[in-house]
């Protein structure tokens, strides 16, 4: 079963420890990379068209990869044919639970668009995270897939960022958490004071994404209790 661990005892590297001129975002590489530095990651998955849960951001495969087309209308073997730009090929989240080291979390995306079934979805994801033996967690921005997730499994609420949603959403996002099916909120960086608020109200972390600076990582850090951060030197964000 996967473990529970302490958001706070770690940093996570967006889709993996990835840069321009190294691993790609996303590539196993990348995941393994993040581990090797003491890492945790997060990551993205989304289903294949026969629902299988694979890694990767987009909706479609034009930004990083050479196919096109929505990604949900390929299968999971032909995904795994598919390069990305960078290096390494599309995997599945049972390749990334093999090889994961288990020392340090892993927080998992849900991706839900599309054909995508929210609670179907995510209780697929639950399903194979539980199996799992390390720390793991999983969030999203849909409260009917975190509310479907296993409860024995770490449960985050995503909230979209307020300059993208409007106040009046944004507000009612932010109301509608609850400690019934979130153990965690993760926020934009913009909106990290506000979610602030309503994490100490709950008696829950706060982890924000995606830290991008350094200037923004030491601002954040008496207010979050993890970043989620990308393009900078891991040792500044790591605690201790």
């Amino acid at each position: 079963m996967a473990e529970h661990f302490t958001l706070s005892d770690f940093a996570y590297a967006h889709r993996g420890l990835w840069s321009t001129f190294g691993a790609t975002e996303n590539s196993l590489a990348a995941c393994l990379a993040a581990a090797n530095a003491g890492l945790g990651i997060e990551f993205d998955v989304r289903p294949s068209a026969e629902g299988m849960p694979m890694i990767f951001h987009d909706a479609i495969l034009d930004r990083m990869t050479d196919q096109s087309g929505l990604f949900e209308y390929y299968s999971a073997k032909e995904l795994e044919t598919i390069e990305l730009k960078g290096g390494g090929t599309i995997f599945s989240l049972e390749t990334l639970l093999e090889n994961w080291p288990g020392e340090t979390p892993l927080l998992c995306d849900i991706k839900i668009d599309g054909k995508t079934d929210p609670a179907e979805f995510a209780q697929t994801v639950g399903e194979l995270l539980t199996a799992y033996s390390g720390p793991a967690a999983a969030m999203c921005f849909y409260r009917k897939a975190v509310a479907a997730l296993p409860s024995t499994l770490m449960r985050g609420q995503l909230i979209n960022a307020q300059i993208r949603i409007g106040e009046d959403s944004f507000k009612a996002w932010l109301a509608n958490i609850d400690t019934d099916i979130a153990d965690y909120i993760a926020c934009h960086t913009t909106d990290a004071e506000r979610a602030r608020v309503r994490a100490d109200k709950l008696d829950i972390p706060l982890v924000v994404w995606t830290v991008k600076d350094v200037e923004t990582s030491q601002r954040l850090k008496p207010i979050v209790d993890a970043q989620i951060f990308e393009g900078f030197d891991p040792t500044i964000v790591k605690p201790g």
